[in-house]
């Protein structure tokens, strides 16, 4: 476990037509931004979610090759090979309301908000864990 003190709170609109992980990344990059926890709202052109198979240790690809309003995105933002690293799960929904969710690997923005609190402290740091197979925050 590690205790952060509330550190600033950001509001920053993403840009249409643009990557949406590629912009939270670069939103954490230019306000020195290491350690964080977000939501977004707003809608997709397009998106790519992935559900991860505990047994064969990868993801697999769920496309969203049509327009989808952003049910609920949250996220969180700790560091890996130096650089932040977003992770996020995405519910997303068609025009009929039909839901798919599963972890946000990449998605094309029609038009999203998003909030983002910074954590203070010693930021988090991802490693690679033999277990999982995933980068998990570090212990150590």
């Amino acid at each position: 476990m590690t205790e952060f003190k509330v550190g600033r709170v950001l509001l920053s609109r993403l840009d249409h037509g643009e990557e949406m992980v590629a912009q939270i990344v670069d939103l954490a990059e230019k306000n020195d931004i290491r350690t964080g926890v977000f939501t977004i709202i707003g809608a997709l052109c397009r998106a790519e979610l992935a559900f991860y198979d505990q047994a064969a240790h990868r993801y697999q690809t769920i496309k969203v090759d049509r327009p989808a309003e952003i049910v609920s995105c949250i996220g969180n933002i700790s560091m890996r090979d130096e650089r932040p690293f977003v992770h996020a799960h995405a519910t997303l929904s068609d025009s009929l309301g039909n839901v798919v969710g599963g972890h946000l690997s990449s998605g094309t923005v029609f038009a999203a908000e998003i909030f983002l609190q910074e954590l203070s402290g010693e930021p988090l740091i991802r490693r690679h864990d033999p277990i999982t197979d995933l980068y998990l925050w570090s212990n150590s």
